[in-house]
């Protein structure tokens, strides 16, 4: 009995312990892993964050790029504008064009022909064809009733 009782206490002692000791672990168990799943949060959103800041940095220097071509634009056209009123050494198409029109409108007067009402029109042949063949007093049911 001497030996019997100091192993049973030692057996007792041991499971007690080993509950002891995983509850302990499971315990710090899940704090650890509830920091790890926080840093991989963590590292993630600083991620995200990294790649917004990109994306946000390449669309301002691309509406800055637009920017400076519009101004580029706007200028050369305000440089048109002031050479224009300063230096009128080329007409206006205007000019041209109404001499242009003005010799084509003599031209084509000249050109055109006089029609006499009597005549028939281009389209028309000389002699009678297609449905218009016969004489103009007989219709079809008394041809046929010859």
């Amino acid at each position: 009995m001497d030996v019997l009782i100091p192993l049973a206490l030692l057996v007792v002692g041991l499971i007690i312990g080993f509950f002891s000791a995983r509850y302990v672990y499971t315990k710090e168990g899940g704090s650890k892993a509830t920091k790890q799943a926080e840093q991989n949060v963590k590292e993630i959103m600083a991620q995200q964050a990294e790649h917004h800041f990109h994306q946000t940095r390449q669309t301002v220097e691309a509406i800055e790029s637009q920017c400076q071509t519009l101004r580029k634009q706007v200028e050369e056209y305000e440089a048109l504008l002031k050479q224009g009123t300063e230096d009128d050494s080329v007409p206006f198409y205007g000019e041209q064009a109404s001499t242009y029109l003005r010799n084509n409108i003599k031209g084509r007067e000249k050109a055109s022909i006089q029609t006499v009402s009597g005549t028939q029109p281009k389209d028309f042949a000389s002699a009678s064809s297609g449905l218009f063949v016969g004489s103009p007093g007989q219709s079809v049911a008394q041809k046929d009733e010859k």
